[in-house]
C-alpha cells in the first residue's frame, strides 16, 4: 500500500463498452469532478461512514479547496441507529472536523424511516429512530446542531416513516428546493466491481446525463453521480494510504478477523 504506483498504473475504463482508457482512475476522477463542478450548481456527498464514501468525501473536498474554494459542498449522512460503534465514532470525528469548515454544509439525518429487515418472520420493516419506541433505541440520539430529527427537521419533502431509499432521494429533491432550485447532484461512492448488480446498474443507465453513464436522473434537475465507478477495492485503499485520509477503523477489525 505504500507504493502508489499500482493506482497510477491501473487504467480507468469507458463504462459503456468497458474499453480501457489511457488515463488512470485518479486522473479520470479529477476529470469527472471538473465536469461535475462545471455542470451542476449544487453538490452534496452521500456519506455512509464506509470506506468508499469516506474516500469520495475527502477527494471531493480536496478538489473543491484546490479548484472551487468558494463553492459550498453539502454532506448527507443517513443514520440507521443500529450500527457498529466504531462507525459512529468515525462519523462523529468526520462531522466535528468538517463543522469548522465554512464551505461545508452538514446534514446528519436521524428521522424515522422504514428499513428492510431479515430478523423477523412477521414484519418486513423496522424503523430506526422510531419516536414511539425511544426506550428501545440502540443508542441515544446524537446531540449536534446539524443533526436532523423530528423536532429539528427542515426537510419539507420528508414523510413520516417513509422508505429509507425514498428518504435519501427526497433529501436531494429538498436540497435543490432549498438551494435556489438549481441543478443539483448527489455524489455516491458506488463502484461497479462491488457486484454484478452495481456493474449492470452503471452499464444500463436509462437516464444518463450528457452521455455519462455514471450520472443518472432522479427528479427534475436532481441527479446522482458515481465518479469512483471504475475504481477497484485496491485503488480505494491505496488512495486512502497515499493521501493519509482518516477512515473507518472497522475495516481494521474486519482484517484482523480474517475478512
Amino acid at each position: 500500500l505504500d507504493d502508489f504506483s499500482c493506482l497510477w498504473n491501473r487504467k480507468g475504463y469507458d463504462c459503456m463498452t468497458r474499453q480501457y482508457l489511457t488515463q488512470n482512475v485518479y486522473e479520470a476522477f479529477q476529470q469527472r469532478m471538473h465536469f461535475i463542478f462545471t455542470e451542476f450548481d449544487n453538490i452534496f456527498v452521500s456519506f455512509s461512514g464506509g470506506k468508499d464514501s469516506g474516500l469520495l468525501l475527502n477527494l471531493t473536498l480536496d478538489f473543491q479547496k484546490k479548484y472551487y474554494p468558494s463553492k459550498p459542498i453539502g454532506v448527507f449522512h443517513q443514520d440507521f441507529e443500529a450500527q457498529y460503534t466504531v462507525t459512529t465514532e468515525y462519523v462523529e470525528r468526520t462531522f466535528q472536523r468538517l463543522s469548522q469548515d465554512p464551505m461545508v454544509e452538514l446534514y446528519w439525518v436521524c428521522l424515522p424511516m422504514a428499513a428492510r429487515t431479515c430478523f423477523s418472520s412477521y414484519q418486513m420493516y423496522w424503523y430506526p429512530w422510531d419516536d414511539t419506541k425511544q426506550e428501545l433505541w440502540v443508542r441515544p440520539m446524537p446531540q449536534h446542531p446539524y443533526v436532523i430529527h423530528l423536532q429539528n427537521n427542515p426537510i419539507t419533502t420528508y414523510q413520516y416513516r417513509m422508505h429509507q431509499e425514498d428518504l435519501a432521494k427526497q433529501f436531494g429533491r429538498w436540497y435543490r428546493l432549498s438551494h435556489g432550485k438549481q441543478k443539483t447532484v448527489c455524489l455516491l461512492g458506488i463502484r461497479a466491481d462491488e457486484s454484478l448488480q452495481r456493474y449492470s446498474g452503471i452499464l444500463n443507465k436509462k437516464y444518463g446525463y450528457r452521455e455519462q453513464c455514471w450520472i443518472s436522473k432522479q427528479f427534475k434537475d436532481v441527479w446522482c453521480a458515481s465518479p469512483l465507478y471504475d475504481w477497484s477495492n485496491r485503488d480505494v485503499w491505496v488512495a486512502i494510504s497515499r493521501f493519509g485520509y482518516e477512515y473507518n477503523r472497522l475495516y481494521d477489525l474486519y482484517y484482523q478477523a480474517g475478512l
